[in-house]
Formats: C-alpha cells, sequence, structure tokens
C-alpha cells in the first residue's frame, strides 16, 4: 500500500503543481505560485501517507510523503524548464531581476570574470531552471515527509 500511496499522491502533487508552475507564468501571479506548488507538494505527501497507513502500512506514512513529495517535485521540476523560455520570452530580458541582486553578488560574478550581460539569454533561464530542478524535487520531498508524518499521527 506504500506504493499505492506514493504514487497517487505524487501524481496528485504533481498534476497541481505543475498547474500552478504554469499560473506563475504571468507576471502578476508569480509571487502567489511557489507558495501554492509549496502546499501542492505538501498536500501529495499528505494523500500519500494517509493512503499508506489506510492500507495498513502503521509506520509508512513519511516514507509514502517522502516519496510522493519526491514524484511531484520531479514532476514541477520537469514542467519548470519549458516553462522558463516562455516565461523569458514574455518577459523580454532578465536585467530587471539582475539588477535587484546585491551589490556584492555582482561582484562576485565580476570577480570570476563574468558579465553579467551574458546571463540575459534564454539558455540562461533554461539553464537556472535545469539547476533548481534539482532544489525542487528535494524540497518537495522535505515537504511531502513531513505532511506523510502529520498524516500518520493523525491516523493512530
Amino acid at each position: 500500500m506504500i506504493a499505492r500511496g506514493i504514487l497517487r499522491g505524487g501524481l496528485l502533487g504533481g498534476v497541481l503543481s505543475v498547474a500552478f508552475s504554469v499560473l506563475g507564468v504571468i507576471p502578476v501571479c508569480g509571487y502567489v505560485a511557489l507558495p501554492l506548488r509549496a502546499m501542492a507538494w505538501a498536500l501529495g505527501g499528505y494523500v500519500g501517507g494517509r493512503i499508506a497507513v489506510q492500507g495498513g502500512a502503521r509506520n509508512g506514512g513519511v516514507v509514502a510523503g517522502l516519496g510522493a513529495g519526491i514524484i511531484a517535485g520531479i514532476l514541477d521540476g520537469i514542467a519548470s524548464v519549458p516553462l522558463a523560455a516562455v516565461r523569458y520570452s514574455l518577459a523580454g530580458d532578465t536585467l530587471t531581476s539582475l539588477y535587484l541582486l546585491p551589490k556584492g553578488v555582482a561582484e562576485i560574478f565580476a570577480g570570476i570574470g563574468v558579465d553579467i550581460y551574458t546571463l540575459d539569454t534564454m539558455g540562461a533561464a533554461v539553464f537556472f531552471s535545469v539547476l533548481m530542478c534539482g532544489v525542487t524535487w528535494i524540497f518537495a520531498g522535505i515537504l511531502g515527509a513531513i505532511a506523510g508524518g502529520i498524516a500518520q499521527a493523525l491516523a493512530e
């Protein structure tokens, strides 16, 4: 039953977080999208933990929640890569956000010989999105494990 909880919770959380990622392409809605995505990862972990515990795995809530969160994070991260290109095309450039970096960060880039203007390409936007994919599934797994633990605790 743990595998069923992982799969169902992960797919639920993944579909919701991908939908919220698509919503995040709209510039005004981008600020709301990340908390909604985090809630979708946690919901997937909770559902996965709940299904595992109801299926008879008394201590499987955390494991199922972790697995469901990782699946949801991987689906969200994979969907974010092509959305980065769309987001870049709609925004026109990323220089606005690069100018908002603290001076110390810009100096670090300059110190290693990277001109900040070279980061203003669609390729750089997709590259940073791929890097964030790894961070996404790790963070989603942590939230899913916490939510799966809550589901297990509520079932006892």
